[in-house]
């Protein structure tokens, strides 16, 4: 039931990513109560995160945390002689997550976390175990001030370059998103 659950989850917000770009074409906008947060910390406000940014994002209930897309591995490689299925590759997406609110925090990168290739195709987690993400969790509790690693494993096509990271709190029922630009 829990694989239904997470399949449930990316389905929706694979939903409201592709019925806004629809609607964007054929309207002026598209009017949602999410916002993306794309400049990092501290900068000036027409700087636009990247790997190695930090962005502040907020959980659904409006605890404040930190998050810092510190690595993209690609061609990542699976654990215990896994290999990407034909013409595909693995690609691990590497944060750090500090917890700067004065209560716990709870996040799972396998609903939160999604990749935007160069086609424009939104790419979700996969449940491979990587060699790149050892010792690191896709589930994470945090007390306040504590941080942690997490990575999150997705499988892309080898022609398709990763264009653009997404982490939407709550699996996307946060009021924003977070969002950095590759290179």
């Amino acid at each position: 039931m829990v694989g239904w659950s997470t399949q449930g989850v990316h389905v929706g917000k694979f939903l409201v990513t592709v019925g806004c770009a629809a609607l964007v074409g054929m309207a002026a906008g598209c009017s949602s109560s999410t916002t993306v947060v794309d400049h990092p910390t501290g900068s000036s406000s027409g700087a636009v995160a990247h790997v190695g940014d930090t962005l502040d994002l907020q959980s659904q209930s409006g605890k404040h945390f930190s998050m810092t897309l510190t690595q993209i591995v690609d061609r990542a490689h699976g654990t215990n002689g896994a290999t990407a299925p034909s013409g595909k590759r693995f690609v691990a997406v590497k944060f750090k997550v500090t917890n700067t609110s004065n209560q716990s925090v709870s996040a799972q990168g396998n609903t939160d976390a999604t990749v935007v290739g160069s086609n424009s195709k939104t790419f979700l987690p996969d449940q491979q175990t990587l060699k790149e993400c050892a010792g690191d969790t896709t589930q994470f509790h945090l007390a306040p001030g504590n941080s942690t690693n997490t990575c999150i494993a997705f499988v892309m096509r080898k022609s398709v370059n990763v264009a653009v990271v997404q982490f939407y709190p709550a699996a996307g029922s946060a009021k924003a998103y977070g969002q950095w630009l590759v290179p």
